[in-house]
């Protein structure tokens, strides 16, 4: 029946006709509240009377979450921040379909939304908007992991579930592995952790976590848990559940209690089933790294960084391997440049952090919305500053060295070793020299190195070949060094967290007229070297020696830049 709620209310003498009209009058003046709320907010109909009205006309069941008893694994369906905006809660499962309490019974996109994600029909039932907040508060609670996975576990191999029972009785899975995801998501962005890897063996489900950029096993679990985990990130990736296949893109926004991030999420084909990987983005743990001063450089570099931000025009080189902060670098300068009244444009894949203030494009290749193609878009759009997420082939390149030469300050990316390799990588790409001497304003390399837990390191004595490794240092002068152990307050690993180094580049005459003649990387690392200018092996070595990092990571850095 499309009978309006008001005319029932009418028809039963719970509303006058008087009361209607000021309703109504107030309605067109407040047109995006609805007049039901408008009856409630001025107390000529109470919430219980309003319900009744509701139940009948749309052949629904009113019912008292307050007497009711709610299966907290249906309720696990949807989180809570869901729960709350929608004023809706699953209360329970009844002749095989989820029944869910609602305010307003003609929500129709939400409950698909929830239908999707449970794998069953719903039964819609009527509640009190205060009772479903009240409820839902009582039953979200946090759990710990292992409870989750214990639970897990029970679920997918108690009772005689086999692998075939398992993947027949989804439903019933699907509560705790919801719970269990929620909870790994939430761990990990706890641990500061940069990706989730889902991985099946040929007798377990192992989740490693990437934390300070190593991958460290977080729990295991039976392997029947794996068909429904992965449906479950699927679901929230919007990708095609039934294609196992073929690899799969999607992304999911996370935002549950004090967790907020963009979920990137992958998944492969293996031989044991589809690997998952979840990359945690635009994370607000990661807000204080957008101001400049905390990025960790010296004064010197902050200076130089300072002028590299502050000229009017030319190309700004941020390098480095997949994963030494490039981006975070870049996103910093953003920051500071969008609080001037200029026109900020980003081409970016994927866009990691939203920049109030900036326009952010996201290239959409399958689409054609290619680097070179955005970029092209962007120099009709009077565009101060662009940032490039990543020069990736030599239109790209050529584009951003002529926007940087024709009065734009441009910001990008390359994978190289040093500030000399950049300049030979786009020679490489096509750039003449002129061009590339011309445009270069100034080169950042980096790198990110694990700083050694202060409560926990353990001293030692070098042998020689670590003396050697430490090179020019006077080794012979290094009576120390100290080595990771583990405890509790660094999470067993040894390390607290990773600091950046950076080797910055200013293009001045001199280097200007190296590059104009294609002089070797070699012979322009050995001037900035006389300049002043420390390498990151230098850094990474100083830093070995303070005790702040380990031999082992400063082999890592050797073997990167050499």
């Amino acid at each position: 029946m499309n009978i309006p709620v008001e005319t029932l209310l009418l028809e039963r003498g719970l509303l006058t006709e008087r009361q209607l009209r000021r309703a109504m009058e107030f309605r067109e003046r407040c047109p995006d509240k609805a007049l039901e709320e408008i009856l409630l907010d001025f107390g000529y109909v109470s919430e219980a009377a309003l319900l009744a009205c509701l139940g009948e006309r749309d052949g629904l069941e009113v019912v008292d979450l307050s007497e009711y008893k709610v299966d907290p694994e249906a309720a696990g369906l949807i989180s809570h921040n869901f729960s709350d905006q929608y004023q809706v809660l699953p209360i329970g499962i009844r002749n095989g379909k989820l029944v869910v309490a609602a305010r307003d019974p003609l929500m129709f996109d939400v409950f698909d939304e929830i239908e999707a994600a449970a794998g069953m029909e719903l039964t819609v039932v009527l509640a009190a908007a205060e009772s479903i907040r009240d409820c839902a508060a009582a039953v979200y609670r946090e759990q710990d992991l292992s409870n989750a996975v214990q639970k897990v576990n029970k679920e997918v191999q108690g009772s005689g579930h086999s692998r075939e029972a398992c993947a027949a009785s989804e439903r019933v899975e699907g509560t705790p592995i919801v719970k269990m995801v929620n909870t790994l998501i939430e761990q990990a962005y706890a641990r500061g952790a940069s990706d989730i890897h889902v991985e099946p063996m040929e007798d377990r489900l192992v989740i490693r976590l990437r934390v300070n950029g190593d991958l460290v096993e977080h729990t295991s679990m039976a392997m029947e848990a794996h068909r429904p985990i992965v449906t479950r990130l699927k679901i929230m990736g919007g990708m095609d559940i039934a294609e196992k296949r073929l690899p799969q893109d999607g992304k999911y926004r996370y935002d549950r209690g004090q967790v907020k991030t963009d979920l990137r999420i992958s998944a492969l084909p293996t031989i044991y089933g589809e690997k998952i990987v979840l990359r945690l983005l635009n994370s607000a743990r990661d807000d204080c790294l957008m101001d400049v001063r905390r990025l960790g450089m010296t004064e010197e570099q902050e200076e130089i960084f300072e002028r590299f931000i502050k000229a009017p025009y030319g190309l700004v080189l941020v390098t480095g391997p997949t994963g030494s902060g490039k981006t975070t670098t870049l996103y910093a300068a953003l920051n500071r440049l969008v609080r001037r009244k200029i026109n900020v444009v980003t081409v970016e894949d994927p866009v990691e952090k939203a920049i109030s203030g900036a326009t952010q494009v996201q290239v959409n290749v399958k689409s054609g919305l290619t680097f070179a193609v955005a970029l092209r878009a962007i120099l009709r759009q009077d565009p101060d500053v662009i940032m490039i997420g990543e020069m990736r082939d030599g239109e790209t390149a050529s584009i951003g060295v002529r926007a940087a030469i024709t009065g734009h300050l441009v910001f990008s990316t390359l994978h190289t070793n040093d500030c000399a390799a950049s300049v030979a990588r786009l020679l490489d790409m096509g750039v003449v020299p002129y061009m590339a001497a011309a445009a270069l304003t100034g080169v950042i390399a980096q790198r990110l190195v694990k700083e050694l837990c202060p409560h926990c390191r353990r001293e030692y004595e070098p042998d020689g070949r670590e003396r050697e490794l430490l090179g020019g240092a006077a080794p012979e002068t290094v009576k120390r060094l100290w080595k990771p152990v583990g405890c509790s307050r660094c999470g067993n690993t040894g390390y607290s967290g990773r600091r950046a180094i950076y080797e910055f580049m200013e293009v001045d005459e001199k280097i200007g007229g190296m590059i104009q003649k294609g002089t070797s990387p070699h012979e322009i690392r050995t001037v900035l070297r006389k300049n002043g200018s420390k390498s990151l092996r230098e850094q990474a070595r100083d830093m070995t020696i303070r005790g702040e990092t380990s031999m082992e990571e400063l082999e890592k850095i050797i073997y990167s830049v050499e």
